[in-house]
């Protein structure tokens, strides 16, 4: 897969995540003194850190096929 439908297919999920966590950042930012402010922060660092565990999944899901490839030649 080529162009944007390659790009989509890979990263589209990824970008989503990061699209719906930086509300949420925006609003743990704009919560100061609220006892709502470190959940939103938590939220927020768990919405980057999944999208960091999608990455590194896709990359080691890409290295086995490689080795795997390499191995059938």
């Amino acid at each position: 897969m080529k162009g944007f439908r390659g790009w989509f297919m890979n990263y589209a999920l990824v970008a989503a995540i990061l699209v719906s966590t930086a509300p949420v950042a925006v609003l743990a930012y704009r919560l100061d003194g609220s006892r709502w402010r470190w959940p939103m922060v938590a939220l927020a660092l768990a919405g980057i850190g999944t999208a960091a565990g999608i990455l590194w999944i896709r990359r080691y899901i890409n290295s086995l096929t490689k080795k795997s490839e390499e191995e059938g030649r």
